[in-house]
């Protein structure tokens, strides 16, 4: 049997490398598409991140946090798409 420990250890690990390969899509990615995208990317997998933390910790303030960073990263996100397609966000 395969200890709780041990798979949310691997999920962080997984997610950590999920996050490093989103980081360098956004410093090499030749596209600006690319870049919002690999920004959407990151919020997405900081978001996991903090969900996995808290679930393993058992602690209900890290999944406020990891829901009020998905709704930043959801706004953060349009606001960019709709700067670069019209530019203008208002």
């Amino acid at each position: 049997m395969i200890e709780f420990g041990l798979v949310t250890s691997i999920a962080l690990v997984v997610a950590t490398c999920a996050l490093f390969l989103a980081v360098y899509r956004l410093f090499v990615g030749p596209t600006i598409m690319d870049r919002v995208a690999s920004v959407d990317a990151i919020g997405n997998t900081l978001v996991v991140i903090f969900a996995i933390y808290a679930f393993s910790q058992d602690s209900q303030f890290l999944i406020d946090i990891a829901i009020l960073l998905a709704l930043i990263s959801f706004i953060g996100t349009l606001a960019l798409a709709k700067y670069i397609d019209k530019g203008e966000v208002f």
